[in-house]
């Protein structure tokens, strides 16, 4: 990979494709409830079906994201980058964006959230719908 290669990847914006979990049978809903705060739990009322995207996404960024273990070291760095789309209501990132943030919140392995590391790990993701946005 060249340095103007990454130049251009840099500068390349990812978010969670919502139509691309639903097209490969995951649900967002599901996928999002284990990072809600047990006060939007209860708001959003979970248990009880299914609830809109846009509610989720607007629970997760104004609440639950604002606790100090909605991104931790130990989650699984996928994971960390998914709920950090989710505390952003799903903006588009760019990877720097996205590294930066990942190094602020999640505090170690700071050389695991580099543009080449976070291309190849979103690039080569099937579970989290992180894609990138044409353009």
């Amino acid at each position: 990979m060249s340095k103007d290669d990454l130049v251009t990847e840099s500068e390349q914006r990812w978010s969670i494709n919502l139509k691309w979990l639903q097209a490969n049978n995951r649900s967002f809903t599901t996928m999002v409830k284990s990072s809600l705060c047990p006060k939007c739990r209860k708001k959003l009322k979970v248990d009880q079906g299914e609830i809109k995207a846009n509610d989720l996404l607007k629970a997760t960024k104004s609440c639950c994201s604002k606790s100090a273990d909605f991104i931790t070291p130990v989650q699984p760095l996928q994971e960390s980058a998914f709920r950090v789309f989710l505390a952003n209501g799903n903006q588009p990132l760019t990877l720097e964006e996205l590294g930066s943030q990942l190094s602020q919140r999640r505090g170690v392995d700071v050389y695991r959230t580099s543009v080449p590391i976070l291309s190849r790990l979103l690039r080569n993701d099937q579970h989290y719908g992180l894609q990138q946005i044409p353009g």
